[in-house]
């Protein structure tokens, strides 16, 4: 009897190493200084990540394989692009400016100048607008994606973070981490609708653009704020892992996966239920990710590391 329930002890340990193993990665690709932000572009096939420490762009093929690097003025800590016109938008954060890139041979195109520490940012890929969040100064800068006109400039909040952009209706949800509320902004017209209180210390937003559903990322609270953004209202508050501070979202299976920086793992949400599907033991320190649906591929950003990984979403 004895020996059965050592046995079983040995097995139950075993079962929770296996557990707490990290996610196998597919492949690791060196990048610069302190990657933040990595943004997979569909038009290019090609990934692009913010390295905050050398204020450079690395850009990556989406199986792995390095490309080249672009030298920015000041350091990105975020990155959007918009893949039908082929452009790469980085905020540029201590000269006061956004620098577009082309994504195919990563020339600079223009420059727009918006307001103090650029940071958060964000593409409608309806309308070609790009919404920008000046921290230093609490205001939101609208401009056209493909010429670079300044469209219009919003008084928001303080403490700006992340920004999404909702397609459909042209409406922009920007997070403002002082005030533990999501702003949420009509595009089109440069005029704020309305603010929801979300949980402590909200820094990323991400939004599934087919159901219009908006994710919060409360980073001190260790929850996710899920919106119905075409209503404008709160749905649910989902408890994720230790310090959330990146997303992706898997529009075509309705899933949002969720790192958890200081918990080493991820989250993913179910869109359908509300509720945590599933945990996954991922590297330490990673800063964010994102999805290639179509290779069903993530890549994240391992800060300590200075490297990209590529994870299967299959193995998490």
């Amino acid at each position: 009897m004895k020996r059965i329930f050592t046995l079983l002890s040995i097995t139950v340990v075993l079962a929770g190493c296996l557990a707490s193993r990290e996610v196998p990665r597919v492949t690791t690709v060196p990048v610069g200084q302190w990657p933040n932000d990595v943004v997979f572009d569909p038009g290019s096939a090609q990934l692009f990540v913010a390295n905050e420490g050398s204020a450079t762009i690395s850009v990556v093929q989406s199986d792995g394989k390095k490309v080249g690097t672009i030298s920015l003025t000041t350091r990105a800590r975020h990155l959007a692009v918009d893949p039908e016109l082929g452009h790469l938008y980085a905020p540029n954060e201590g000269s006061a400016f956004v620098a577009a890139f082309d994504t195919r041979d990563l020339r600079e195109r223009f420059r727009v100048a918006v307001g103090r520490r650029p940071h958060g940012i964000a593409v409608d890929r309806s309308s070609h607008r790009v919404f920008v969040g000046n921290e230093g100064d609490g205001s939101l800068t609208a401009f056209d994606g493909r010429t670079g006109h300044v469209l219009f400039t919003l008084s928001v909040g303080p403490g700006l973070g992340g920004i999404a952009a909702d397609p459909a209706t042209g409406r922009i949800f920007v997070v403002s981490v002082k005030t533990d509320r999501v702003f949420v902004i009509d595009g089109k017209r440069g005029s704020k609708l309305t603010e929801i209180p979300v949980g402590h210390g909200p820094t990323h937003v991400g939004i599934n653009a087919e159901s219009g559903v908006v994710y919060v990322l409360n980073t001190e609270d260790d929850s996710v704020t899920v919106l119905d953004g075409r209503q404008m209202r709160r749905l649910s508050t989902i408890p994720v892992g230790n310090y959330p501070i990146g997303i992706a979202v898997d529009e075509k299976a309705d899933r949002a996966y969720i790192v958890n920086n200081r918990g080493n793992t991820l989250s993913i949400i179910d869109e359908a239920t509300l509720e945590v599907r599933g945990t996954t033991q991922i590297a330490p320190n990673v800063s964010n990710l994102d999805l290639n649906s179509p290779a069903g591929l993530l890549y994240l950003a391992l800060k300590s590391e200075n490297r990209v990984a590529l994870v299967r979403v299959r193995d998490l």
